[in-house]
């Protein structure tokens, strides 16, 4: 079967064949004799140029010191992962990802998985790995690690995560003594507070949520949905609810020293 031609090229793909066949050709070169140059196959120039195959970085990088190009092509392919990740990112989630580089304080109730922020790589890839293409699975991965940089700032949030204990208990045996250690590591950080709700509480919201501050900003919240199709919500009433949802399931959760114990005692009986 012929491989398809991307249908669907970002503006900075399509500039960057362009940029290559201009080049390639004022210069003389067949696709066998840049690919020789290059250290490449003439297979593999031929894809790019067809899109059969977006750029990769280090062939924008070769290009720019065969071509002498100052970078051009570097900063095209920048802007094209750029804009194939965002694509990546369901739309409704996308708001979230901002917010979280502005937030000041995240108050996080889950019921059913590991937040993003505090995701392990295995984790991250289980979890993505249901219903996704196998060529998109490592690119999503990366989206959500680089998410966690946010922990990372020289002034980072502060974050309270409350998590239903049914979210350790089930983790999957080749990612909970992981998974665990990664939260009990976060939770030693000043600015992090991790507690657990037990199975016995009487709080029974299915959908997790997320209220984000901002320091010269009103509150917003983020509510998620099937197949991560959550939505933003921004009326102050709307977050004043989940606001005081939030407070009733931290008033059911374990102290921070109990959790940390329970998760302890998850992981050793892993």
């Amino acid at each position: 079967m012929t491989p398809s031609r991307d249908t669907n090229p970002s503006a900075y793909q399509e500039m960057f064949v362009t940029e290559l066949r201009a080049r390639r050709e004022s210069s003389g070169l067949s696709r066998n004799k840049l690919a020789a140059a290059l250290g490449c196959t003439p297979q593999w120039i031929s894809k790019v140029e067809s899109f059969e195959k977006p750029p990769s970085e280090g062939l924008a990088d070769d290009l720019d010191t065969y071509f002498q190009a100052d970078g051009t092509f570097r900063r095209m392919w920048e802007k094209h992962a750029e804009v194939r990740k965002r694509g990546l990112i369901p739309s409704g989630f996308r708001p979230l990802i901002e917010a979280e580089k502005e937030t000041d304080q995240v108050n996080i109730y889950e019921p059913l998985l590991i937040p993003g922020l505090f995701q392990t790589e295995d984790y991250a890839r289980l979890v993505l790995s249901a219903n996704r293409r196998p060529d998109k699975l490592e690119e999503l991965v990366s989206i959500r690690l680089e998410r966690q940089a946010v922990l990372d700032k020289a002034s980072p949030p502060l974050i309270f995560l409350l998590i239903r204990e049914a979210v350790i208990r089930d983790l999957h045996p080749d990612v909970i003594l992981g998974q665990c250690k990664r939260l009990l590591d976060l939770a030693e950080r000043p600015t992090i507070s991790v507690q657990i709700v037990p199975t016995r509480a009487r709080l029974f919201h299915p959908a997790g949520f997320q209220i984000l501050g901002f320091p010269r900003e009103g509150s917003i919240a983020y509510m998620e949905g099937t197949g991560e199709h959550g939505q933003t919500l921004t009326i102050p009433e709307a977050v004043r609810k989940l606001a005081v949802l939030f407070n009733l399931a931290r008033s059911e959760a374990l102290s921070a020293e109990e959790s940390m114990a329970l998760i302890r005692t998850h992981m050793e009986g892993a």
